[in-house]
């Protein structure tokens, strides 16, 4: 049985981005399979690498089957005005997703991709999955540092070559532990002889 459609999976979402630009997220249209493959196109070897570690990335090969309307996937992307500047694709078997992400390199390091993991872990949830996974590379510093931010580092871990994280749905991040407050010295008392 595949998850159906859901109402969220058809709207239009804005955010602002460190820096001040404002991206509308929204799922994919067919009309869209030419930026999505673009998007592919300007990508370094290095980053589609860690998009699709072990297999060439769909939207170079067939870019509008990507975008296909398959039960129980979805491909959310990104544009700034009229330019795509990032997609997250769900796809997969229920009930467990593969939630992958690709941003543009001038667009890095602003908040574009956690933004897009976030809505595609709630898109996941929407469609029927009750766990999303994730594959990526291990010398990725970046998919690292967004990790962290989405306290999702407790839910990764290395498997041979691969960065692997696995989220339980609906998606809730693990805060990290509470650390002492800047200038908060903790109380040492002396130990005393007895």
């Amino acid at each position: 049985m595949h998850p159906g459609p859901f109402p969220s999976t058809r709207t239009v979402a804005h955010a602002a981005l460190r820096g001040g630009a404002v991206v509308a997220l929204r799922p994919a249209r067919a009309c869209d399979s030419a930026a999505v493959a673009e998007l592919h196109r300007r990508a370094t070897p290095g980053s589609l690498r860690d998009r699709y570690p072990g297999s060439p990335p769909p939207a170079l090969t067939d870019p509008e089957s990507c975008l296909g309307s398959v039960p129980g996937t979805c491909t959310i992307v990104a544009f700034t005005g009229f330019r795509l500047v990032g997609v997250a694709q769900v796809v997969g078997h229920s009930p467990v997703a593969d939630v992958g992400v690709l941003v543009r390199e001038d667009h890095r390091r602003r908040g574009l991709g956690a933004m897009l993991v976030r809505h595609a872990l709630h898109v996941a949830y929407e469609l029927g999955y009750r766990e999303a996974v994730s594959f990526g590379g291990p010398e990725n510093k970046a998919l690292r540092a967004m990790l962290h931010r989405l306290g999702l580092e407790g839910r990764t871990r290395y498997t041979g070559d691969l960065l692997v994280t696995r989220v339980p749905l609906p998606y809730e991040p693990e805060l990290p532990a509470s650390e002492p407050e800047v200038g908060v010295r903790p109380v040492v008392h002396r130990a005393a002889r007895i």
